[in-house]
This record gives structure tokens, C-alpha cells and sequence, in this order.
């Protein structure tokens, strides 16, 4: 089975701006994550922001900064050091080396194709 992408980022000068700015448009609704970040969701979900809704998935707002300036696809994997190393031998680069985010329970990376697109992968711990 292929892995799936489970989450998106956007980045945002203004993200109460933004927020509004698609909870108008979309209706998606908004949460405070910290960090000067808001979560968004399109469609219910349980505690954990995993949407209840086949086909949907959560994201977030959070301000925008340098390496952060475009949208980002997270895509889940089993295991990110493996995809790290198939990312490298296809042609892609390492743009953040695997890390663990304890308070998250994640190991979270960050790697560009070979088309400059950067994507997160994440693996759960």
C-alpha cells in the first residue's frame, strides 16, 4: 500500500488573517496549536486533528519563514530513515534530517525531488 498524505502545511504573513480568510471561503474551522500556528480542519475529526471524513485531511497555519515560504505536503511512512535514503538514491536531497518530536510522538524530515517541491514525512514513534 502506498503512503498517504495526512497533512499540509501553508504558510501565512498574517495567520489570523489567513484563518479567516479560509473559514470564510471554505469553512474550514480553526484551533490554536501554539507557536503562532492554527490548525485547520475541513470536516470533524477526533482529538488527535485525524479527520473523520474518508478523503480529508488536516493542516495548518503557521507563519511563514525562511525555508517556510511555500506549501508543504506531510506524507506518512513507516519507517522516514528508509524513505530518506530512497529519496537520496532518486535524486532528492535532505532539506531536514530525521528528527524526533517527543511532546508529538514523531519522527519528522523534510526532503526536495528532484523538482525543487519540498515534502514532510513523518513516521509515528
Amino acid at each position: 500500500m502506498a503512503d498517504k498524505v495526512t497533512w499540509f502545511e501553508l504558510p501565512a504573513f498574517d495567520v489570523k488573517r489567513a484563518g479567516a480568510f479560509y473559514k470564510d471561503v471554505f469553512g474550514w474551522e480553526g484551533s490554536d496549536m501554539g507557536g503562532g500556528s492554527l490548525a485547520v480542519t475541513s470536516s470533524e475529526t477526533d482529538e488527535e486533528l485525524t479527520p473523520l471524513e474518508r478523503g480529508s485531511i488536516s493542516g495548518d497555519i503557521s507563519p511563514l519563514s525562511e525555508g517556510f515560504d511555500k506549501p508543504l505536503i506531510v506524507i506518512t511512512v513507516e519507517n522516514v530513515d528508509k524513505k530518506v535514503e530512497m529519496v537520496k538514491q532518486a535524486g532528492g536531497i535532505v532539506v531536514l534530517e530525521p528528527k524526533l518530536i517527543e511532546e508529538m510522538g514523531m519522527i519528522w524530515s523534510i526532503v526536495q525531488d528532484t523538482e525543487g517541491n519540498r515534502v514532510g514525512i513523518i513516521q509515528t514513534a
